[in-house]
């Protein structure tokens, strides 16, 4: 009797532990779709701000036809409108430095290289590319490009990583966001010292559907990891959060 006994409380204590595990790894997973819902709306509403801005640039410059220094300042109050943008770039098609809203005139150096640019001209819409370092800044940022063929140009702003981050930071423990191309390629991660581990970027990359959540085992704790792909623009979201070892334990 005292066996039967015995084994009944531990089968009620076992329960009752496996059911907190479940609710809080409920919780957490909620938590988490909701951080990459919430980074993916803002992230998007950011670059429709840049998209907006590149329209504008382009009507004005095609149809004002102004000089380079009106062409400059208008760059330079553009950017000022733009949260988050250090500076808009005006670049020819053969990669030359034609106009930049942080300085005129314009540093002379060709960009025809840099991926952004490449990107801009062989593909439509709006691209995002992996963060860089400035050629004459030397600072770190994010390239947001598009071709505007009604003035042969593609325009790029230098994007600030740490509002990209903003909506990163979306809890104090445990907790990180990322920001990738299309197809995997970094452009901002929270915290900024973090690693991401190429095989959550693979298992992204290799489903079909927009957005998923998935748990993320490495050594000795698991990660529920939740994410978002834009169908606006070519860009993934994803939301991440530790989960303490009885919860990992619990739902592996």
């Amino acid at each position: 009797m005292r066996t039967i006994a015995a084994l009944t409380i531990a089968i009620s204590v076992w329960s009752a532990s496996g059911a907190s595990a479940l609710a809080d790894y409920s919780a957490s997973e909620a938590e988490t779709n909701r951080a990459a819902d919430t980074a993916l709306r803002q992230t998007e509403t950011l670059i429709t701000g840049i998209a907006f801005a590149f329209d504008y640039l382009a009507t004005f410059v095609g149809e004002a036809g102004p000089p380079p220094a009106i062409i400059q300042a208008e760059l330079q109050a553009t950017t000022k409108r733009l949260d988050g943008v250090r500076s808009l770039l005006m670049i020819a098609q053969d990669g030359t430095l034609l106009h930049d809203a942080f300085a005129y005139p314009a540093p002379q150096v060709n960009l025809g290289n840099r991926e952004y640019v490449i990107a801009a001209m062989t593909t439509p819409g709006v691209q995002i590319g992996e963060a860089v370092i400035g050629r004459t800044s030397g600072f770190p940022f994010a390239p947001i490009s598009m071709r505007k063929p009604s003035i042969n140009t593609v325009m790029t702003a230098i994007t600030d990583l740490r509002k990209l981050r903003e909506p990163l930071d979306w809890c104090m423990d445990a907790c990180g966001g990322a920001l990738l191309t299309r197809d995997g390629k970094l452009v901002a991660i929270s915290p900024p010292e973090a690693r991401l581990d190429d095989k959550i970027v693979q298992e992204i990359i290799g489903r079909e559907e927009t957005s998923g959540t998935f748990l993320h085992a490495r050594e000795q704790i698991s990660f529920i990891v939740s994410f978002r792909k834009s169908e606006r623009f070519p860009f993934i979201i994803l939301a991440s959060k530790a989960l303490a070892p009885t919860v990992s334990i619990a739902t592996e």
